[in-house]
């Protein structure tokens, strides 16, 4: 019955796709489309860039630290070759010419940025970076001060404990991360949750009211506990198959970091799995109708996650953490990428075992519900 199982599944070419061809296909998009930038950066000569404070903020302040940091030609973070003599008409005028390639104008609360007009790609990327990074982090930070003093001070410890990873690592899982690493992560974590519609079709194996293969079965002997587990177990182990073949591409050919600890990167993505399908079951009990619709209706769910995760806009998780922050701890798809997003870059594996608490949690009560649901359902005639 396994091997029936698992050959109906590996002929399933929705599942094929969704977990397998459509994930890769995002990374090699993205890959294709910025993955020399960071290459690029870390091997250019530093610009020339020019920095005019209007005024003595704190905001002003912090941001001349920042790029007085960025431009110490004995730190490994040298990208600019940085002047603060000028006027704002003097600056302006030498990036007409030419002979400065960025300018900087920082005011309390606000950056502008400018740029040559034979500025090259990565000028515009790093400078834009950096300003838009600064804002945020700033904004993240004076939020917390006013709200829970001890929480900002926690956020700038991690803020500067970032800056210990951007250095290559020296196992097997090394390699920068980079601002992109979070579209890398959320790709896979896509193709885990869409695994989902796997768990619905698990439904349709063992209920009889929802396909005609479901009824044979549950009119033969066969205990319903074993059809459950071997249904559960071909869906498994081609998901965690392929999860192993991604991670070898993710980390080989796009040189995304996983990590440091390959023991955590197996458990997260065996629980993730489990999670994703036990889920599914869940949806397929819930919702009516074919497997087709149910499927559709899981499908539904599964795209709204992954949007409010990031997957589309990078920014989004933190907007959702500003205004509605539950929904980012219930939103299955957030709390596997940041799961994963920590253990790869964080040396602090507290948040990392808090999110798999929720997703073994929740996992684990996922199939003990549709087990017992599924084995007890009786049927008046089939």
């Amino acid at each position: 019955m396994f091997k029936y199982y698992l050959l109906k599944n590996l002929r399933n070419v929705m599942f094929l796709f969704w977990s397998f061809v459509f994930p890769l296909a995002l990374m090699t998009c993205m890959y294709m489309a910025f993955g020399d930038v960071y290459d690029m950066v870390n091997s250019i000569d530093p610009h020339k860039t020019i920095l005019v404070a209007e005024d003595d903020s704190e905001f002003s302040v912090g941001f001349e630290e920042v790029m007085h940091t960025m431009s110490d030609e004995t730190s490994d973070n040298y990208y600019f070759d940085l002047t603060e003599d000028m006027s704002l008409e003097e600056a302006k005028e030498s990036i007409k010419k030419g002979e400065s390639e960025t300018l900087f104008v920082v005011s309390d609360g606000n950056i502008e940025v400018f740029l040559c007009n034979d500025h090259s790609m990565t000028a515009a990327i790093v400078s834009q970076s950096v300003a838009n990074t600064y804002r945020n982090k700033y904004e993240i930070i004076s939020d917390a001060f006013a709200k829970d003093p001890q929480a900002a001070l926690e956020i700038m410890t991690s803020s500067e404990e970032m800056s210990d990873f951007t250095e290559a690592r020296k196992d097997v899982f090394s390699g920068d991360p980079n601002v992109y690493s979070w579209y890398f992560y959320s790709s896979l974590v896509m193709g885990i949750f869409f695994n989902a519609t796997g768990g619905a079709a698990i439904v349709s194996d063992l209920k009889a009211d929802v396909s005609c293969e479901a009824m044979r079965f549950s009119a033969s002997p066969e205990k319903k506990s074993k059809m459950l587990l071997y249904s559960f177990l071909s869906r498994l182990i081609p998901a965690l198959a392929i999860n192993a073949f991604q991670l070898v591409i993710m980390n080989k050919v796009f040189d995304v970091s996983l990590g440091n600890d390959i023991l955590k990167l197996i458990t997260f993505i065996v629980a993730a799995n489990v999670f994703s399908i036990s889920f599914g079951i869940i949806c397929g009990i819930i919702f009516k109708g074919t497997l087709e619709s149910r499927a559709n209706k899981t499908t539904a769910i599964i795209m709204t996650s992954v949007f409010l995760s990031g997957e589309m806009l990078n920014t989004l998780p933190g907007t959702i953490e500003k205004y509605c922050p539950i929904v980012n701890d219930i939103n299955p798809a957030t709390v596997m990428n940041m799961t994963f997003y920590r253990m790869s870059l964080y040396s602090d594996s507290l948040d990392f075992y808090l999110n798999m608490a929720k997703i073994v949690g929740a996992g684990v009560i996922f199939l003990a519900i549709g087990t017992l649901i599924l084995r007890r359902e009786k049927y008046a005639s089939l």
